[in-house]
C-alpha cells in the first residue's frame, strides 16, 4: 500500500521504540558533560541518555543568498533563541558559497552559529539549500562539510533542500534533469543538469566517517514522501521491473533496492523532510507512511497569501491552513521549522524585528507546544495532590525529588491526548533494574500497593500502538455464517469481516493468552470502503474481565454510524473480552458485522492478590444479560449515542453521560 488508506492501518502498526519525544526545546542549558549527539529510533529522535527529542525550531535563510550576512544571520540567531524558545536552527547554506573563494568567510559564520547553539545544548540543521536535483556541486560540499563537522553532537545534515521537476526515479538513480530557470546571465532559459541522485549525497557523508543524522527530502519540492519507506519502495522498484526486467523482475528488485534504498547501517540514523504548504493536498497519503517509521521534519511551512511582501493579517485562508497544520504536527509529534525569519512568507516585517501575524501564531504555536509534556505524576489517585509533569527520558527517585516529587508517594498517572499511546514503567532498583511494573497512563491507581514493590526509577516511552489482539488472543462467537467466520476479526485485515444474521444478541469473546491492562478499543465495523454505513452495528457494548465471570463494561454504544469507532478509558485488567451487539446494520437489525478488533494495552505485572485470574479458561455463559442493569455488571465507563442527520452527508452529535462509578471518559471516533 503506498499509503495509510485508513486509520485501521495505521492502529496496526507495529510499536517503533520504547522512548518518549520530549515534546518542546528545554527552557534550560543543557548539562556541559551531556552527551548531545542524536540518533534515531524508530521514528524518533533520541539523544544519548536515552531521552527522545522534539526539534523546534526557526528557519535563518541569510545565507543562502550572501556570503557575508554575518550581522543578520546573529540578530535572527539571537531571537530564535531567547525569544521563541527553539532548540533548534535550520541555517539555508549553498555550495556556491561553500566552495567557492568565499569559503572561508562562509564557513566562519556558520562555525559562529553552531558554536553559539551548541553552547545552549541546541541543535543545528545544516540545510543544503540547493533546488531541482543535486550535481557534482552537492556532493562536493557535502563531502567537504560532513569532513568539517563529522559527528559534532550538536549538527544534523540536511542534504538537499526541494527536488522538483523530477521523477522518483530521476531522484533515486540521477541522471539528465533539464528544467525552466534564470543562467548565469540572470535569463531564464532550459537547464540542464546531469544528476547524481539523493542517495549519492547520502554515501558521500558516510564515506567521511561521519555519523551524523541525516535529513532526506521527498519529491514535489520536498512534499512527497511516498516511495521513502523500503516497503513502498519496493513497490516502486516492481513497477520499473515489470516494463525493463519482465523476465527476471525479483532479482532486478532486489538489486534496486540493494543500489538506491537509502538505509543508514554506518551512521546514526535519517529522518526525511517534508515541506507542506498550503498547495500541497493529500498529506496523509503522501506522508503518513514514512511519518510512522522514520522522525519527519516539517522542514518548511507558511501561509502564501501575502499583502506588501510580509503578511500583515492573516487571512481566512491562512488561518484554516495553519490550524490544519498544528493540528498534524501535533497529532503525530512532528518536528518543525517554518518558513523563515527574513524571507517570505516572513515570521517578522522585514526589515524589522517586529512579527507578521504569521509570526505571531508561530510563536504562540510554539508556546504552547513547549508547554505540553508528556505525563503528570500525582501524588494522590485519581489524579489528585502534588504532581509534576514530565517530559522525555528516565527518572531516578533523587533526580524526581530535586523537581519537587516523591516517587515513592505515587499514586496515579495522566497523559497527554494525542495520536500515540505512552507507558510508564517504575522500577524497584535506582538504576533502572529490579523488578519492574508497565502500565499505560491514563491510571487512577498506581500506589505501591498494586505494583507490589517502592519504586526507585521510572521510565517514559511513546509508541505506535499496538494491536495486541494480533498474536495474544482467541475469539468464538455465538453464530456465523460459513463463509465469514470470526476468525476474520483477528487477522489484521480490514477486507475480511464475520457475519452472523440473528434476530438475537450476538456474542464475541475474546480470549487472551495472559492478563493484560487494556487502556482502549477499536473496532472496524465496515469491511471497505464500498460497504455503506449502514452495514455498521448500531447498538453494542464492550465488557471485560479476568476470571471469564464477572464483566465489567467499558464501551456502551447506541446508534453507531461510523465505520471505525475508537474507545480510550482507564486501565483495566482483562483475560477476556465480550463485544455483544444488539441492533445490527441499519437496513436490518439482524445483520451483524465486524470487520476487526483491536486492543491496547501492556502486559500487567502487577499484584494479582485478591483478584480471581482465569487465563485461556472456559467462561460462564450468561455474565452480561440482555437488559440488565449496567450497575450490576460493575462500572460502566461511559454512554455513547449517535444520531445520525443527512444533510449532504452525515452529522453525528454525541452524548457522553456521566459515570456511575469511574469518572467520564471520552471515546474517540474516526470516520473509516
Amino acid at each position: 500500500m503506498k499509503g495509510l488508506k485508513s486509520a485501521l492501518s495505521v492502529f496496526l502498526a507495529a510499536v517503533f521504540s520504547a522512548s518518549l519525544m520530549a515534546v518542546g526545546a528545554s527552557a534550560e542549558p543543557a548539562d556541559a558533560a551531556e552527551d548531545a549527539t542524536l540518533h534515531t529510533e524508530g521514528n524518533l529522535l533520541v539523544k544519548a541518555n536515552g531521552e527522545a527529542i522534539r526539534l523546534v525550531g526557526m528557519n535563518i535563510p541569510y545565507l543562502s543568498w550572501d556570503a557575508s550576512n554575518a550581522d543578520q544571520v546573529l540578530d535572527a540567531l539571537e531571537i530564535a533563541l531567547n525569544d521563541w524558545q527553539s532548540n533548534c536552527i535550520r541555517l539555508a547554506v549553498v555550495p556556491r558559497y561553500w566552495l567557492g573563494s568565499t569559503h572561508d568567510s562562509y564557513k566562519a559564520i556558520v562555525d559562529q552559529v553552531i558554536e553559539r547553539v551548541s553552547a545552549e545544548g541546541k541543535y543545528v540543521i545544516l540545510d543544503n539549500h540547493s533546488f531541482y536535483l543535486p550535481d557534482d556541486d552537492d556532493l562536493a560540499f557535502w563531502e567537504s562539510a560532513a569532513e568539517a563537522y563529522k559527528d559534532h553532537p550538536n549538527v544534523l545534515f540536511e542534504l538537499f533542500n526541494e527536488p522538483a521537476m523530477c521523477t522518483w526515479r530521476q531522484y533515486f538513480e540521477g541522471g539528465a534533469l533539464t528544467y525552466q530557470g534564470e543562467n548565469d546571465w540572470g535569463q531564464v532559459d532550459n537547464i540542464t543538469i546531469d544528476s547524481c541522485g539523493v542517495p549519492a549525497l547520502l554515501d558521500a557523508v558516510r564515506g567521511t566517517g561521519a555519523k551524523n543524522v541525516c535529513i532526506l527530502p521527498g519529491i514535489n519540492w520536498s512534499f512527497d514522501l511516498t516511495y521513502c519507506t523500503e516497503e513502498n519502495f519496493r513497490e516502486l522498484a516492481q513497477s520499473i521491473a515489470e516494463g525493463e526486467a519482465p523476465d527476471n523482475q525479483e532479482a532486478f528488485v532486489e538489486e534496486y533496492v540493494e543500489k538506491y534504498f537509502m538505509d543508514d547501517p554506518d551512521g546514526n540514523g535519517i529522518m526525511f523532510s517534508t515541506h507542506p504548504y498550503p498547495d500541497r493536498d493529500n498529506w496523509e497519503e503522501c506522508l503518513l507512511d514514512t511519518i510512522m517509521e522514520y522522525p519527519v521534519l516539517v522542514g518548511e511551512c507558511g501561509p502564501t497569501e501575502k499583502e506588501d511582501g510580509f503578511i500583515r493579517d492573516l487571512t481566512d485562508n491562512d488561518k484554516s491552513y495553519l490550524d490544519t497544520l498544528a493540528s498534524f504536527v501535533d497529532q503525530y509529534e512532528l518536528n518543525i521549522t517554518p518558513w523563515a525569519w527574513g524571507a517570505w512568507p516572513y515570521l517578522n516585517q522585514e526589515p524589522s524585528d517586529r512579527l507578521s501575524a504569521y509570526g505571531e501564531y508561530m510563536m504562540d504555536y510554539f508556546e504552547q507546544s513547549n508547554a505540553t509534556k508528556a505525563v503528570t505524576l500525582y501524588s494522590e489517585v485519581d489524579y489528585q495532590g502534588d504532581s509534576l509533569t514530565l517530559e522525555a527520558g528516565r527518572y531516578t527517585k533523587a533526580s524526581l525529588e530535586a523537581k519537587g516529587f516523591d516517587l515513592a508517594g505515587l499514586a496515579s498517572v495522566s497523559r497527554k491526548d494525542d495520536y500515540y499511546q505512552y507507558t510508564v514503567t517504575l522500577y524497584s532498583e535506582d538504576n533502572f533494574g529490579g523488578d519492574s511494573y508497565t502500565f499505560v497512563p491514563r491510571a487512577t491507581n498506581v500506589t505501591q500497593a498494586v505494583c507490589g514493590f517502592e519504586p526507585q526509577s521510572m521510565e517514559v516511552s511513546r509508541g505506535v500502538a499496538e494491536n495486541l489482539l494480533t498474536e495474544h488472543a482467541t475469539v468464538t462467537a455465538s453464530g456465523a455464517d460459513e463463509n465469514y467466520p470470526i476468525e476474520n476479526v483477528l487477522d489484521g485485515r480490514n477486507g475480511t469481516y464475520w457475519f452472523n444474521q440473528s434476530e438475537e444478541p450476538s456474542e464475541i469473546l475474546i480470549t487472551l493468552d495472559d492478563i493484560y491492562a487494556l487502556n482502549g478499543i477499536t473496532l472496524a465495523h465496515a469491511a471497505e470502503a464500498s460497504m455503506m454505513s449502514v452495514y455498521n452495528a448500531s447498538d453494542y457494548t464492550v465488557s471485560v474481565s479476568t476470571d471469564g465471570e464477572v464483566f465489567t463494561r467499558v464501551v456502551d454504544v447506541t446508534g453507531n454510524t461510523m465505520g471505525l469507532t475508537e474507545y480510550d478509558f482507564e486501565q483495566v485488567l482483562a483475560c477476556y473480552i465480550k463485544i455483544r451487539i444488539t441492533r445490527g446494520s441499519l437496513i436490518n437489525n439482524g445483520n451483524h458485522y465486524l470487520a476487526e478488533v483491536m486492543a491496547y494495552g501492556t502486559p500487567y505485572t502487577g499484584s494479582t492478590e485478591g483478584m480471581k485470574v482465569v487465563v485461556g479458561g472456559t467462561p460462564a455463559e450468561n455474565t452480561d444479560p440482555a437488559g440488565s442493569d449496567p450497575a450490576a455488571e460493575g462500572p460502566v465507563s461511559y454512554t455513547v449515542q449517535i444520531v445520525l442527520i443527512a444533510v449532504f452527508g452525515a452529522v453525528l452529535v454525541a452524548t457522553v453521560t456521566t459515570a456511575v462509578i469511574l469518572l467520564v471518559k471520552t471515546a474517540k471516533k474516526k470516520k473509516a
